[in-house]
């Protein structure tokens, strides 16, 4: 994380680094600023500056993530020296806020609040009371033990309770601002009991546009299956689970390409409802009676009608129901234009894939970057699902901007900005269309487990200024058999 004392800033050096920039005479390292002038549909034109964060140097990101990039996009404020000015400034004045922030854990992720609290801390320089979800009351010791330095300082507390505990501690005259992650009758709730500044994420209807030509049957293999991930991932107790799959109605490979999906989605074991309210909302969702033993089918419905059938577009189902669209388009052009008024129809604006096909004319070219560049969520994931954004770190995570506490669409302000960076706009990652080694948050992957141990001691290892290295050689025969 950054530090920043007075007017010094002292910059991180965790980007891959192709240019320095010196602010107060302090060396910061990052890649280079690309100053990107967008068309919007009238006559404006919005500048904004790109920044590349992953891959970074010195964390073996070229291996770990394993070709995938990621870059920030802000708002050019009037060209580099201002964009940089702002920067410093944010710098110096963000971790200065000061205060406590009550923040709202969401059941479905067990690490989603201490996440939240971190960035409470380091971030914005408030102390944090995490409010946990019931469901992970006996995780309290686990968590106080996973940020043990910052509990001793007394900069992060947890408590867990129900609603009258919520109620008591927005009205404690302590918290000065509230951060929240769940749903919007959650938000709602929340915002009618408190006036204190508040940020969110609240999730939305996660699209998956799948861009019509010709790939290889191990580049659309591979596409199905991180779709089929992204839905089974977590029981599809996601905000980011995949839950619309936007295809072209003339694409020859359409059929392969839900075959394909299907396959997986019925070949895994059926998951318990274990999120509460899980088993209504899936009757509910699905239009089906649970099974006796109470698991949960994985439901996959194919060609949803654009107009005849509102549920796609009514709310998000926290649920493993997942509807396929097609869209009526004669070319890539008229697909892409169609799939951005979609996507602007769609509840929340949180963060949505787009598959890419590899051979593409330049005009082709052109129009599946303008989509990427203009579809309005916090992240868009060409080629990956979106959530590896978010266990990037360095990637900032929340709904596109424009969100009020009237509207709230995806969520208000970010989090996992370690690098605090001015008028963020939103971010683009982008990964291969295909891949020899299977990524290991795939469900069929047979030694994830191990994989993430030695995940987990690199970036320790890491943390002590240590190399690493070690820990990498001993991933790598669990990450090739995989």
């Amino acid at each position: 994380y950054d530090k920043c004392h007075g007017n010094e800033y002292y910059g991180p050096n965790r980007f891959g680094s192709r240019t320095e920039w010196r602010i107060d005479g302090a060396v910061k390292r990052t890649s280079k600023a690309r100053l990107i002038a967008h068309q919007n549909s009238g006559n404006d034109a919005t500048s904004l500056v790109e920044i590349d964060v992953v891959p970074a140097r010195g964390l073996f990101d070229r291996m770990v993530l394993h070709g995938h990039r990621a870059t920030v996009r802000c708002t050019n404020p009037g060209g580099q020296a201002a964009f940089m000015e702002n920067w410093r400034r944010e710098c110096t004045t963000r971790p200065q806020t000061g205060g406590v922030a009550l923040v709202l854990g969401a059941g479905n992720v067990t690490g989603l609040a201490v996440a939240d609290a971190i960035c409470q801390v380091f971030e914005h320089g408030r102390s944090a009371l995490v409010k946990l979800h019931p469901i992970h009351e006996s995780l309290v010791e686990v968590l106080q033990q996973a940020v043990a330095p910052l509990v001793d300082a007394g900069l992060i507390s947890f408590v867990v309770g129900e609603n009258d505990v919520v109620e008591q501690l927005l009205r404690a005259d302590d918290i000065t601002h509230v951060h929240l992650t769940g749903g919007h009758r959650a938000f709602e709730s929340v915002t009618e009991k408190t006036t204190k500044p508040i940020t969110c994420e609240l999730g939305n209807v996660t699209p998956w546009f799948v861009l019509p030509g010709r790939y290889t049957t191990k580049q659309l293999n591979f596409q199905a299956d991180l779709v089929a991930a992204s839905i089974i991932n977590n029981t599809s107790f996601n905000c980011i689970a995949t839950k619309l799959v936007v295809t072209c109605r003339q694409w020859e490979q359409r059929n392969a390409f839900l075959d394909r999906n299907s396959y997986r989605l019925q070949n895994l074991p059926r998951r318990p409802a274990w999120f509460p309210g899980s088993a209504e909302t899936w009757e509910q969702a699905s239009g089906q009676m649970l099974p006796q033993d109470g698991l949960l089918p994985f439901v996959f419905r194919t060609g949803l009608p654009l107009e005849t059938d509102p549920s796609w577009k009514a709310h998000e189902w926290f649920v493993p129901v997942v509807d396929e669209m097609t869209l009526d388009a004669k070319d890539i052009e008229e697909f892409c234009l169609k799939s951005t008024a979609l996507a602007r129809r769609l509840p929340g604006s949180l963060a949505a894939s787009v598959t890419v096909p590899q051979f593409l004319s330049s005009w082709d070219t052109v129009r599946a970057n303008l989509l990427l560049e203009h579809l309005p969520f916090g992240v868009v994931a060409q080629n990956c699902w979106s959530a590896i954004a978010y266990s990037m770190g360095a990637v900032p995570w929340g709904g596109h901007p424009g969100g009020t506490r009237s509207d709230p669409k995806s969520g208000i302000g970010f989090v996992h900005d370690p690098f605090m960076f001015p008028l963020i706009h939103n971010s683009i990652i982008r990964g291969p269309l295909v891949s020899q080694i299977r990524p290991p948050w795939f469900p069929w992957h047979t030694r994830s487990k191990i994989v993430f141990q030695h995940m987990i001691e690199l970036y320790a290892s890491l943390a002590r200024d240590r190399s690493g290295l070690m820990h990498l050689l001993r991933m790598m025969p669990s990450v090739l058999r995989g």
